[in-house]
């Protein structure tokens, strides 16, 4: 949702933002599409937005509903009171109370006035315990059933301060405790360098405007930050706008045709950065998109770990295809976390069947893939499947940790891409994976081996035979590639 009262369009838009607060004095006006001269879906803000700019607005929540009613709103919101990050936790506490309050008041109207989806503000801010609270208590109250739509408010001032970190946690603390069949707005969330992660954490739609307010102070947005106009010697887009003027044309041009061009430049980044994010959705790969806007400030990359942990505990499981139709692009340890690899670990551990107490250990460097690496030298492969009788045989990658050989040719073990950039991190992750592995399956004997003459593989053995060490009833034995070339 874009909001349109700057008189900005875009032929592609279809969904439009309008403000109940600067409408009053307009009461009798026709419908709000016949006003903006627009046929597409438009949401209202309640002027709750106003409460957050400005501390208060001249109009009661029974006249914000009447309002948006009068003027066939397609999607209404009730006029909630905001909880600023400067507010103490009682004083947001008691903000909220007041926001169940006015759900209360609401109720009559919202139940004879279905013609509009009308939408539950999700309040509590920064404090996600409050948001726990909050929708915990409309639930015991049986609020939930008359919406159609939640939106969670109070994320401009953070955004603003780029505290991504609370940003990401406030919407997941939103979309976990509400109903996954309605969808998450976000109110105010107007960049498009922060889309991504929203997608990625359950927002579905997003409004904003960003776009207009932005332009008015000579800021043109990109995917991945903002630029000041007055700073650009060549623009880095190819839109109507960026193909029409240079940068010092659209410095020099009039205060009002400035302001328009940058905001539909603005709109069409905006408008990009969805399309793009819809299709990494289609293609299975969003989280390598998450992995490359992370990079685009050091506030979202320290953010990130966010979506880490939550990928850990699971949740992004529902909804994660664990086969695609590309290969994966592994980065460095922002992919190690990847939601599908941590399906595939549990799903491992759960069918896992020990057919010996020994268990070999093939270290691979991930330059190439196992079917490769097999394809160029198989006298490789078949001497681990001479193994197979007596013992069990596992495959190490850096950025995955050890995986069973039998499934070195399914999805995705040798269907990737790998930098090779083997960094402290990663490699402390797949090594603590593989103990829990080896502590999980219960084997007694481990034997450790270098699939390939690589002296990165030298690193890797010392550090995994180090934390082995510390198992007990665990026989270790570890072998050089010297070592190993001898026993071929």
């Amino acid at each position: 949702f874009f909001q349109a009262e700057d008189g900005i369009r875009a032929v592609e838009r279809s969904r439009g933002l309008g403000d109940v607060y600067k409408r009053q004095p307009n009461v009798q006006s026709p419908t709000i599409h016949q006003t903006l001269d627009f046929d597409g879906i438009v949401m209202m803000d309640s002027g709750a937005y106003q409460i957050l700019a400005y501390g208060d607005v001249s109009i009661s929540p029974l006249q914000s509903l009447e309002l948006q009613s009068l003027v066939q709103t397609d999607i209404g919101v009730i006029l909630d009171v905001p909880t600023p990050p400067s507010d103490s936790f009682a004083e947001a506490k008691n903000k909220v109370e007041q926001t169940i309050e006015r759900i209360e008041l609401s109720l009559d109207h919202v139940k004879t006035h279905d013609k509009t989806l009308w939408t539950l503000p999700i309040q509590g801010g920064k404090n996600v315990s409050l948001i726990d609270d909050y929708i915990q208590k409309v639930k015991e109250k049986n609020y939930l059933n008359y919406f159609g739509f939640y939106a969670l408010g109070s994320v401009v001032p953070i955004m603003a301060s780029y505290d991504y970190t609370t940003l990401f946690s406030m919407i997941h603390h939103a979309r976990s405790n509400l109903p996954y069949h309605i969808p998450l707005h976000i109110f105010g969330a107007g960049h498009p360098m922060i889309f991504p992660f929203i997608v990625a954490l359950g927002g579905d739609t997003f409004d904003s405007a960003a776009y207009i307010l932005f332009a008015k102070d000579n800021r043109y947005m990109t995917s991945t930050g903002t630029l000041i106009l007055d700073n650009i010697q060549e623009f880095p887009c190819d839109c109507e706008v960026c193909s029409k003027y240079t940068p010092q044309e659209l410095r020099e041009s009039p205060h009002n045709e400035r302001i328009r061009a940058l905001a539909a430049h603005n709109l069409h980044t905006s408008s990009t950065e969805i399309k793009l994010i819809r299709e990494a959705i289609r293609n299975g790969n969003l989280w390598e998109l998450l992995e490359q806007r992370a990079l685009s400030h050091p506030n979202l990359y320290q953010a990130f770990h966010v979506l880490t942990d939550l990928s850990k505990k699971g949740f992004f499981d529902i909804g994660t295809p664990i086969t695609k139709s590309g290969g994966l692009k592994i980065y460095n340890h922002l992919s190690f976390d990847r939601p599908e690899f941590k399906i595939i670990r549990e799903r491992i551990l759960k069918n896992h069947q020990k057919k010996s107490e020994i268990l070999y250990i093939y270290l691979l460097s991930g330059e190439k893939t196992p079917i490769e690496l097999f394809n160029l030298n198989p006298d490789l492969k078949d001497k681990l499947i001479e193994h197979l009788p007596s013992a069990d045989v596992s495959l190490f990658l850096p950025f995955f940790g050890v995986f069973p050989f039998e499934l070195h040719e399914t999805y995705p073990f040798s269907q990737f891409v790998f930098s090779n950039v083997i960094d402290s991190i990663i490699l402390e992750k797949a090594i603590e994976l593989t103990t829990n592995y080896i502590i999980e399956t219960g084997y007694s004997k481990i034997i450790i081996l270098p699939a390939e003459r690589k002296e990165k593989l030298n690193s890797i053995r010392d550090k995994l035979q180090d934390k082995l060490q510390m198992l007990d009833k665990v026989e270790l034995n570890v072998y050089t590639s010297k070592e190993k070339s001898e026993e071929d």
